[in-house]
């Protein structure tokens, strides 16, 4: 769970209406649109502090997809501390590599819900590395092109798609309660007062699940969840019926 800390964010792509339309969506979110532009070049003129954490959100989905590319290069080198996520209107391997290997820390696809954007740029300015699920079989190319901790973050958050469903179905009802409280950042404490169990017994089900998705720790959990659409609502101990292959990539 994010804390009360606002962070810096910055727009950049050719669509003056995609960008108001981000900037009314974050709005009510921690994440203050401080400038919009429609090229890095023309946002670089901006006065940026260079300590704050800045988030960039830029829309690599024009015709040009190498200029989007080294555009997030270009800020990069002058923000190295920034944090940058890339919008696309398609999941392609070949533009996911080349998103990564500018700087980007996230490369989401526009169909998303609400709640998954949002969610996804948390964990981004968390230090997670988020991408669309379609992507694991990119994952090894993707591996040697980047620096190693960034390589192995990817190879924890992808997920094998080929084993999705599987995995879905090997988590309880109850376990996929628990994991939807995860993805709030839910204490064990706070989970087993809201669901009635104890939280040693909670704690038993939150080793069962990252045993079974076979992550290491809770956010990543979160990361996974994202990845197969369970941003639902963590009351009852309904399953999630939607793949986030198919509508978010904004992971994840």
């Amino acid at each position: 769970m994010m804390t009360g800390e606002s962070f810096t964010t910055v727009l950049v792509g050719p669509s003056e209406l995609l960008r108001e339309g981000l900037s009314r969506i974050l709005d009510a979110t921690k994440f203050r649109v401080l400038f919009s532009a429609a090229c890095v070049h023309d946002l670089l003129e901006k006065p940026l502090a260079q300590h704050r954490s800045i988030l960039l959100i830029i829309d690599v989905g024009g015709t040009d997809a190498d200029a989007d590319f080294a555009q997030i290069a270009e800020f990069k080198a002058i923000y190295p501390t920034s944090h940058v996520v890339a919008l696309a209107d398609h999941c392609r391997s070949t533009d996911i590599v080349s998103a990564f290997r500018a700087g980007a820390d996230g490369y989401l696809i526009k169909v998303a819900a609400y709640d998954t954007f949002i969610k996804a740029l948390e964990l981004v300015m968390l230090g997670q590395t988020v991408l669309p699920a379609e992507t694991s079989t990119a994952i090894q190319e993707i591996r040697h092109d980047l620096k190693p901790d960034a390589a192995d973050e990817l190879t924890k958050v992808a997920v094998n798609v080929e084993h999705e469903d599987h995995e879905l179905s090997i988590l309880s009802n109850r376990e996929n309660c628990i994991l939807r409280r995860l993805i709030e950042g839910e204490s064990n404490k706070a989970i087993a007062r809201e669901i009635d169990i104890a939280e040693a017994t909670v704690k038993v089900h939150v080793k069962a699940i990252l045993r079974k998705i076979r992550v290491r720790n809770r956010t990543q959990a979160a990361v996974w969840a994202m990845n197969h659409g369970m941003l639902t609502p963590a009351s009852g101990n309904a399953p999630s019926g939607s793949d986030m292959a198919t509508q978010p990539s904004y992971n994840i």
